[in-house]
């Protein structure tokens, strides 16, 4: 069997992947039988999935987090590398918009039908670019049909009903003719209102911690808690034994409290005396100035309910395909709007002695409209296997709200196109040629802008081979790839604080290769190495953004003279597979040179917001994962899965110089923490159950925001859900399936280390979620 160890060992990643809270009854699995074998890659099967954001559900991939801004909010985090560095795609095709440049930006995703995703956690940049040279995640939206369905019609309802989690409804239709057309549609809803939380939105250190033993306000804290804290040295009445009668009789002569106490019994004015008498509240020994320690909350700190964590999601959808001989032809019009709240934070931090209560809260708007066009064509002309070519339409709209009012739209307008040729399998060689291009424009609009009016305009060409032979796989790629960007004439300016004097237009070649190979070491081992070495362009916001951009309560400066990020990853996985029990053990390094990352200045603008510029800086991001499984036939009873996994990750400065050692540290802020997960699995004649426990530990790599970071506690995360097929006689229904899951069960104040909300916004608390799925 050919590797058949391996192969095996490589599985063994399937049920760790989803030790998760809201992964519903689901299957990942790990591809054996293609080149991307030598990469981490992770397929992850949705069906009847409690989720809420895209890195919800794949947070439980070791070695991916999410971002976690909220609950309504939340992109996957790989290996600490996310936004620019992590490339998002649905059916192949980039959805990077402002989700990539602004943390409280979502991912339009449909948690309801869609059908799976697959996550690279190796470097992707030969295959999707710059903006994969952390990795990729597309998205299988359900939308397009490559093969003929089983059957000629299919219609699923979904019904969800939440306790502290959103109410779903959706539809799913799918009608063919068996021969030549497809046809999907697709209907969903997700509300909710609010969430609850364990206890108050504003962790503990925000109060026990502002003011640091040592003396001083921590001010980075404070910032962070939108709280108002400072010192006030006032005059303490205690420390002098007597009270002054002139200054009694006549308290117009004071010049404040201290006039009104004094150390002598007897005091003489004007050939005067006036005998003093005993100051009761003296204390003797104690100082005549003390410090009145002032914490005042800028925003709400709320308890048992998450301010302002509303969530509303809607999408509407369709695709058809066309298969005729050799191939298909799919198109396919796709419209997701969000709308939701930004919790426990409000983009007016206001200064000191300020009316807090005239704050507003944040909400965001989101519209996504994507028209695509998928084709398959198979022995096209000679030495040609299949070319495939993908050509779509992204616009997404996304804006920011301060109350009812506009703060900021910025309207991204993305068109795509690649063509992939794969050659004729020559012995064991195989492989693919592909061409891509992809033009995107920003436009922006609102008093809070911080991004000019930009266009972007990528060129790739790039090689994939792969020898196969019986024992292992080689193999290798090359990317060239041209990035401009053009700024285009807007009413947008930069600060007083800007580095840039005048915006300039930037071009970049980057070139990305890799190699790897993997291979079958006796009948229990295996083994997988790779090299890659990635190139980046610095992305529209490190180049030009300028001014407040309150959704990551900075004032952010770009530098349009920074150079692209380049990164040396060196992976090695060795896999283990014996009668049911299986394990894998990956370890990396990432050496990046010109690693770009926002650094403080040491000061504070308007509204105590601080002041960051983009900078560069040789940085390297090493860690390892762990997965092990063992898989439990129980005859009559069904079959048992336990599984575990554990996840690090650093991400370190190699030579910081005085500053960014000073004011960020030498570890990056926000990063994931180091984790544990188990997980129990069983299945037995359509009952499926499973519980699961996730530790998050507490953060020891801690960067800096001027002052360093506050590590939270850790927690614990306990999930469980149980599912059921039920067969109804003489009814119309194919199927029903009906659920019951909770997550958050010990109902834990989480608060995850690379959130950067996580000071004012813990993880929803203990929640529920009844579900109903119908197949007609």
């Amino acid at each position: 069997m050919r590797h058949h160890v391996f192969a095996a060992a490589i599985l063994s990643t399937a049920p760790l992947a989803y030790a998760a809270d809201d992964v519903s009854l689901h299957t990942i699995k790990v591809r054996a039988d293609k080149p991307s074998t030598i990469d981490s890659v992770v397929l992850v099967e949705n069906t009847q999935v409690q989720n809420r954001t895209l890195g919800g559900l794949l947070e439980h991939v070791s070695g991916v987090q999410s971002s976690a801004f909220g609950p309504n909010a939340g992109a996957p985090v790989i290996r600490s590398l996310s936004g620019s560095r992590v490339q998002i795609l649905e059916d192949g095709q980039s959805i990077l918009g402002m989700n990539a440049l602004s943390g409280d930006i979502n991912i339009p995703f449909d948690p309801l039908f869609v059908r799976n995703v697959s996550v690279n956690k190796s470097s992707d940049a030969v295959r999707f670019g710059g903006n994969a040279i952390g990795g990729s995640v597309n998205v299988d939206s359900g939308l397009i049909s490559r093969k003929m369905e089983d059957k000629q019609k299919d219609l699923e309802f979904v019904l969800r009903k939440g306790f502290n989690d959103a109410n779903a409804q959706g539809l799913r239709v799918n009608f063919n003719d068996g021969k030549r057309f497809s046809t999907n549609l697709q209907m969903s809803f997700q509300k909710i209102g609010h969430y609850d939380i364990p206890g108050n939105s504003k962790a503990g250190a925000c109060n026990s911690q502002l003011f640091p033993s040592e003396g001083g306000v921590n001010t980075s804290l404070a910032d962070s808690c939108q709280k108002e804290a400072r010192i006030q040295r006032v005059y303490n009445k205690a420390s002098q034994p007597f009270i002054d009668q002139f200054m009694t009789e006549n308290p117009d002569w004071a010049d404040g409290d201290f006039s009104f106490y004094t150390n002598q019994p007897t005091s003489v004015w004007q050939r005067k005396t006036y005998v003093n008498p005993a100051n009761p509240a003296y204390v003797p020994g104690t100082p005549s100035m003390v410090q009145n320690k002032i914490s005042k909350d800028v925003t709400p700190d709320y308890h048992g309910t998450l301010g302002n964590s509303y969530a509303s999601n809607s999408h509407i959808a369709a695709g058809t395909t066309y298969f005729f001989d050799h191939g298909y032809v799919a198109v396919s019009l796709d419209s997701k709007d969000s709308e939701y709240g930004v919790p426990g934070f409000s983009m007016e931090n206001k200064s000191f002695g300020a009316n807090y209560d005239a704050g507003l809260p944040v909400g965001v708007v989101i519209k996504q409209d994507k028209y695509a066009l998928e084709a398959n064509l198979l022995d096209p002309v000679a030495y040609v296997e299949s070319a495939q070519l993908r050509v779509s339409r992204l616009n997404n709209a996304s804006g920011e709200r301060l109350g009812a009012t506009s703060a900021n739209d910025f309207r991204f307008g993305t068109n795509q196109a690649e063509l992939l040729l794969a050659h004729r399998r020559a012995g064991p060689l195989s492989g693919l040629l592909g061409l891509s291009h992809k033009a995107r424009d920003i436009a922006g609009s609102g008093p809070q802008l911080y991004l000019p009016d930009a266009s972007t305009v990528s060129k790739a060409l790039f090689v994939k081979e792969s020898v196969d032979i019986d024992w292992a796989t080689f193999d290798a790629g090359f990317r060239h790839e041209k990035v401009d960007h053009e700024i285009r004439k807007s009413g947008f300016k930069t600060s007083r604080n800007a580095t840039n004097a005048k915006l300039e237009d930037r071009a970049f070649s980057l070139n990305s290769y890799h190699l790897g190979a993997s291979a079958k070491l006796g009948q229990l081992f295996g083994a997988k190495v790779r090299y890659a070495s990635s190139e980046r362009a610095p992305d529209v916001n490190e180049l030009y953004a300028s001014n407040r951009h309150y959704s990551i309560m900075t004032q952010e400066e770009g530098n349009q003279d920074l150079k692209a990020e380049r990164a040396r990853n060196t992976e090695l996985t060795a896999l283990f597979g014996n009668r049911g029990f299986t394990m894998s053990a990956t370890g990396y390094v990432m050496r990046y040179e010109n690693y770009l990352y926002l650094g403080h200045s040491g000061a504070q603008m308007a509204n105590r917001l601080p002041l960051k510029y983009w900078k560069q800086t040789d940085t390297t991001v090493k860690g390892f994962e762990l997965d092990a499984s063992q898989l439990i036939q129980l005859g009559s009873y069904g079959k048992l899965n336990l599984s575990a996994f554990a996840d690090l990750v650093k991400n370190k400065a190699d030579n910081p110089d005085k500053l960014r050692a000073h004011n960020d540290g030498t570890y990056l802020p926000n990063m994931p923490t180091n984790r544990y997960g188990a997980n129990l699995l069983w299945e037995n004649k359509g009952w499926k159950a499973r519980l699961s426990s996730t530790w998050y530990d507490k953060q020891k790599y801690l960067g800096k925001n001027g002052s360093e970071e506050v590590p939270l506690d850790g927690y614990t995360m306990v999930n469980f859900q149980v599912s059921r097929e039920i067969q109804v006689p003489n009814s119309p229904f194919a199927g029903i399936e009906v659920f019951i899951s909770g997550s958050n069960l010990l109902d834990d104040d989480a608060r995850p280390h690379n959130s950067p909300l996580k000071y004012i916004a813990p993880l929803p608390g203990r929640s529920f979620q009844l579900g109903l799925s119908a197949r007609l």
